[in-house]
């Protein structure tokens, strides 16, 4: 193995043939050498061909991949709709949406009505996905165009870096042009573009994977040359880190690994240099966008959203499974292997993402994987190979990381989760450099078989990945848009262009609290999508007091709701019957409890009710406190040494805080707390107000009443000896009603 750092270096960019260029030139063909870094001056045709013979495999690869997610998406055929409207992908259209109207994704003024959305309890670093998708807004004309456009951008640019890394690697211009179709067009990518659109950014990948072997097989630049040339991959890994986290992680594992292998073969302190710089530029933009979202989130906040969707047990639940990579896609174009595809999932679950290599990557990586253990006990022959050596380590590294139980499991155990779940996305690292081994195979042929085999191979690639699975349906998306925007328009000419519509029920957002089913857990953003200036109840993060408080209101009878929300200064209510399918009674109770909608969409899932009552009518005091109680009650949230509701555990040995939050500055005076206390162990309940109570061993229901400022907490600290668990459940607060402002709520019920 220490042999194959001393075989020559390949060339950022080689030349058709860097291998057989001397031969050529021997043979007297007449090609003319590369001097000083430039090509002999040429005019006319023969500098016109020159530039197409240097360039041509890096077009066609991009035309191919272009037109080939042109003839799966069609974007003309939507114009401003959104081409998937349902499920994650409405969460992306959103934050779109609020980079063209607030400026930035990270926040929507026309989202989480009374208030806005705050994004950045969810952190989320791909910055430079919504930075492209707003500056194509402009041209596109709408957020979902803008959207589906840099989605099918992606796969030309996917195209043009995985050839650049192929001709690092020195394979020929036609095997690069294969591996180039073959990466942009993988199963996979189609899969990202329809609803993850930050993962369908795979251009950033073969970035990764060259700023990896590059450190093995080092670019033949010298001076300032190498200078401009390691600077342009710092750039292109600054754009993996702001592209998508998960890309900018696996590929620094792979960098780690290659820089390692470099320094121990080399002893060279450069390498450990350039290891550690293209690991800042993955890491840095990361970092910072970790750190700005500290910075701007609320002010007052029961917990990040973040870690509403992350958990230790998610790196083994979304880990991969190498039969799984092997198995072809449940959106492949032949049923008999989706079917087979859906009955593994099912006979050995969990399924996690449904990872597939497509079946020229398998090829290569079951040949790769054979060929490394087979050479295992031959060095010299490794040592001959050094490319495949190179990508056979990788892929090995790769691997670790890919499968349940891994890399991705020791991370979750060291930074408790560390924002990273699906280690199974791991895979198209793995059907990348598997595409490079088949690629490597091809040239070995004589040049006129490489060409007809890399075609052929090509071919299949393409069959293999595309599929009319993926096509969208215009006909329900336009449907759908159009039926959205007759009713909020409805809605704007009579409650007026900048109304707060509350939507019923309330949903919570990253996570759903109940089931959506016929629906997708994101359809509360569709109103949005699909109207100008009137705001909305969905939308706030989990754990923002300032989304928390429809939660509170859904637990009180649902006349006193409508009071409250009246009083909040919401015009009218948007019930989504398709949400409601499951829950027959609680719609028959909602429609027996507002009679007849006022507007009624088009298939009848949209009912709109106007909320009758003008609150000026009470006091303005009595107003603005009728108003807080709605939209600024009191919330419990988990503190120090508890964990996340729903249950809020305390370790086995330290002391716990139940949180006390409003949104109210003034605070609330009458709040009545309660609790349930499930304990192991002695303990003293110490109260806002000064007052304890001391428990033994059991199951207590704690109540208090005191007045609160904007936080305070209840602190549970252990007395007796010893360990135990104990847990906090069933929290609830609320606040006494003066009786002038009961009477200004009663009055608005009765007009």
């Amino acid at each position: 193995m220490s042999a194959a750092p001393a075989a020559p270096s390949r060339g950022a960019t080689p030349e058709p043939d860097a291998a057989a260029a001397p031969a050529e030139a021997k043979a007297g063909t007449g090609r003319p050498a590369r001097t000083e870094g430039r090509w002999p001056r040429r005019t006319g045709i023969a500098g016109a061909w020159r530039l197409v013979a240097g360039w041509w495999h890096f077009a066609v690869a991009a035309l191919i991949s272009l037109a080939a997610a042109l003839w799966t998406f069609r974007p003309w055929e939507f114009g401003s709709s959104a081409m998937f409207p349902n499920g994650d992908a409405l969460g992306v259209l959103a934050w779109a949406q609020n980079s063209i109207e607030t400026g930035w994704y990270e926040n929507g003024d026309r989202l989480a009505a009374p208030f806005a959305q705050n994004v950045h309890p969810f952190t989320v670093t791909d910055d430079l996905v919504f930075a492209i998708i707003k500056m194509l807004a402009p041209i596109t004309g709408s957020a979902p165009a803008a959207v589906q456009w840099w989605a099918i951008l992606t796969f030309p640019a996917a195209a043009l870096t995985a050839v650049l890394l192929a001709r690092h690697l020195g394979i020929s211009k036609v095997s690069s042009m294969l591996v180039g179709t073959a990466f942009a067009l993988h199963i996979d990518h189609f899969v990202r573009s329809m609803a993850h659109y930050q993962l369908a950014g795979t251009w950033v990948i073969p970035i990764g994977v060259l700023a990896a072997v590059s450190l093995i097989h080092r670019p033949r630049h010298t001076g300032r040359r190498r200078v401009a040339w390691e600077v342009a991959l710092c750039v292109g890994l600054v754009a993996t880190g702001l592209t998508s986290a998960y890309y900018a992680v696996f590929s620094g594992v792979l960098i780690a690994a290659a820089g390692l292998a470099a320094v121990w073969l080399r002893r060279s302190w450069r390498d450990l240099a350039l290891t550690a710089g293209r690991g800042a530029a993955l890491a840095v933009p990361v970092v910072v966008g970790i750190i700005l979202d500290k910075a701007y989130l609320p002010t007052r906040m029961g917990y990040e959203a973040i870690s509403v969707t992350r958990g230790l047990g998610d790196s083994e639940y979304y880990g991969g499974k190498i039969t799984a990579m092997l198995l072809p896609s449940s959106f492949h174009r032949i049923p008999a292997l989706r079917q087979l595809r859906h009955t593994y999932d099912v006979t050995f679950p969990p399924p996690g993402e449904g990872p597939s290599l497509g079946i020229v990557a398998s090829v290569g990586f079951i040949g790769l994987v054979i060929w490394a253990v087979l050479h295992y006990w031959k060095p010299l022959q490794l040592a001959a190979e050094p490319v495949l050596a190179t990508l056979a380590a990788l892929t090995w590294v790769s691997l670790f990381v890919y499968v349940i139980g891994g890399f991705g499991t020791v991370w979750a155990l060291l930074l408790h989760g560390g924002g990273v779940r699906v280690w199974s996305r791991m895979h198209i690292f793995i059907a990348l450099l598997a595409l490079l081994v088949v690629a490597l195979v091809i040239d070995k042929l004589r040049p006129h078989w490489r060409a007809v085999t890399a075609v052929a191979v090509m071919c299949v690639a393409i069959l293999d990945g595309t599929s009319p699975v993926f096509r969208p349906n215009p006909t329900t998306s336009l449907a759908l848009e159009t039926e959205m925007r007759a009713v909020t328009d409805q809605i704007a000419a009579e409650a007026g262009p900048d109304a707060a519509v509350f939507q019923y029920p309330a949903i919570t957002f990253p996570v759903q609290n109940r089931d959506t089913n016929p629906g997708s857990p994101y359809d509360g953003f569709i109103p949005y999508l699909y109207s100008d200036g009137l705001r909305w109840s969905y939308g706030g993060m989990q754990g923002d007091p300032a989304a928390d408080w429809q939660q509170e209101l859904a637990d009180v009878p649902l006349v006193d709701q409508l009071e409250l929300l009246r009083a909040g200064g919401f015009a009218g209510v948007l019930l989504d019957t398709t949400v409601l399918a499951n829950y027959p009674d609680e719609l028959a109770g909602f429609l027996d409890a507002l009679g007849e909608p006022s507007i009624t969409s088009v298939s009848g899932r949209w009912l709109y009710f106007t909320l009758d009552g003008d609150p000026s009518q009470c006091s303005p005091h009595v107003a603005e406190i009728a108003r807080d109680l709605a939209v600024r009650p009191v919330l419990m949230y988990p503190g120090d040494g508890m964990r996340r509701l729903p249950l809020a555990s305390a370790n086995a040995e330290g002391d716990g805080v139940v949180r006390l939050v409003t949104l109210r500055d003034a605070g609330w005076q009458g709040v009545t707390a309660t609790f349930t206390l499930d304990t192991a162990a002695a303990l003293r309940v110490e109260f806002p107000d000064g007052s304890r109570q001391e428990l033994q061993p059991g199951i207590h229901h704690i109540r208090w009443t005191g007045d609160i400022g904007g936080e305070d907490a209840i602190r549970v600290v252990r007395t007796g000896p010893g360990g135990g668990d104990y847990a906090v459940t069933e929290m609830d607060a609320d606040v006494a009603r003066p009786a002038d402002v009961r009477e200004c709520l009663n009055s608005l019920e009765q007009d």
